[in-house]
């Protein structure tokens, strides 16, 4: 992975993502902070706009790390619809 391919891929990054830049260093990284939000919604933690979880989800896919574990915890999260059913 270039650096280019790194900056790329944080562009692509969805807004609102928690992106540290003294921790995240690798695309995988970046596919590790999508599907951490996506679990924290499945746990029902924090809530997260559909369309928002749907590129959380479309990131990891495209980069390829965490795709199965990142489909498993959307498919999860669809029974969290509503800020109320989340505890934070």
């Amino acid at each position: 992975m270039s650096k280019a391919d790194f900056e790329a891929a944080l562009k692509r990054l969805p807004n609102g993502t928690g992106f540290d830049s003294f921790a995240h260093k690798t695309i995988e990284d970046l596919c590790w902070i999508c599907l951490h939000e996506l679990d924290m919604h499945a746990e029902a933690e924090h809530f997260a706009p559909m369309a928002l979880r749907r590129q959380y989800l479309a990131f990891c896919q495209r980069y390829g790390f965490f795709a199965v574990e990142a489909e498993k915890q959307f498919q999860i999260g669809a029974n969290v619809k509503r800020k109320s059913d989340c505890y934070m």
